[in-house]
C-alpha cells in the first residue's frame, strides 16, 4: 500500500516531461516554420534602395544562417555604401559558406576603408581552409596593405601551401610586407620558413631586422637564431 502512491507520482512525472518536450519540439517547429515564411521577404529586401533595409536583411538572414542569400550578400559586397559592404562582409563570414571566399578576397584587394577590409580579412579568416587559395593569391596584389595583410591571415590560418609563396614575399619591396611575411611563416611553423626568416636577420630594413629576430628567439630557436647571426655575418651585405 505505501508503494503504490509512489508508483502513481513518477508516472505522472513521467507523463508531464513527455508533454513538456513534445511541447517545446511544437514551439520550435512553430518558430522555424515562421522564419522559414519571413526568408523569401527578406531575401528580396536586400534589394531594397534604403541602405538600412538592406542592412537589417542582411543581419535578419545571417542570424538564420540562410545559404541561400549567400551569392546575393556577395554581391553587396559591391555595394556603393560603406556599411552595406561591411555588414556583407561580416555577415558571409558568420555564415561560413565557402562561396564566399573569392568575393571577399576580392573586396579586401579592392577596398580602400580599412575598417571594411578589417571585416573581409576576418571573414576569410573564419571561412578556413576554402580562404587559402584566394589569400595566396593576393600575395600578388599592387597594394603592400594587401600583401601584407593577406600574409598575416594565411599565418592564422598555419596554412602549409602559402609556404613557398611567403618565402618568396620575404623579397618584397615593402619592408612591412616583409615583416608581415616572416609573421605569417613564423605562425605556420614550417622548418623550410623558418630556414627562410633566417636570411632576414640581414634586412636592410631594422623593423624587419627585428621582426626576424623575434620570429626566431622564441623557446627553440635561439641556437638557430645564433647560428644564422654568424653565417650572415660572413656574408658581404647586399
Amino acid at each position: 500500500m505505501i508503494g503504490v502512491p509512489v508508483v502513481r507520482w513518477s508516472s505522472g512525472l513521467a507523463t508531464r516531461t513527455r508533454l513538456t518536450s513534445c511541447f517545446c519540439v511544437f514551439v520550435v517547429s512553430l518558430l522555424l516554420v515562421a522564419c522559414g515564411s519571413k526568408l523569401p521577404k527578406l531575401r528580396e529586401q536586400l534589394s531594397d534602395p534604403d541602405p538600412d533595409q538592406k542592412v537589417a536583411a542582411i543581419q535578419a538572414l545571417v542570424q538564420a544562417k540562410d545559404t541561400v542569400s549567400v551569392p546575393r550578400i556577395a554581391e553587396l559586397l559591391q555595394d556603393s555604401v560603406p556599411d552595406v559592404r561591411k555588414a556583407a562582409a561580416a555577415g558571409l563570414g558568420i555564415i561560413g559558406d565557402a562561396r564566399a571566399c573569392q568575393p571577399l578576397a576580392d573586396l579586401f584587394d579592392s577596398e580602400q576603408q580599412e575598417d571594411i577590409q578589417g571585416a573581409a580579412v576576418r571573414a576569410l579568416v573564419h571561412l578556413g581552409a576554402p580562404s587559402v587559395r584566394p589569400l595566396i593569391g593576393l600575395l600578388h596584389s599592387t597594394r603592400s596593405v594587401v600583401r601584407g595583410g593577406a600574409a598575416h591571415a594565411l599565418g592564422k590560418l598555419k596554412a602549409n601551401d602559402a609556404v613557398d609563396p611567403l618565402i618568396g614575399l620575404l623579397r618584397d619591396r615593402a619592408p612591412e610586407v616583409r615583416a608581415a611575411a616572416i609573421v605569417g611563416l613564423r605562425q605556420i611553423g614550417d622548418q623550410r620558413g623558418l630556414d627562410a626568416i633566417a636570411t632576414s636577420v640581414q634586412d636592410r630594413n631594422e623593423d624587419v631586422e627585428r621582426a626576424a629576430e623575434r620570429a626566431l628567439s622564441g623557446e627553440g630557436y635561439q641556437e638557430q637564431l645564433n647560428k644564422a647571426k654568424h653565417r650572415i655575418r660572413q656574408l658581404p651585405y647586399p
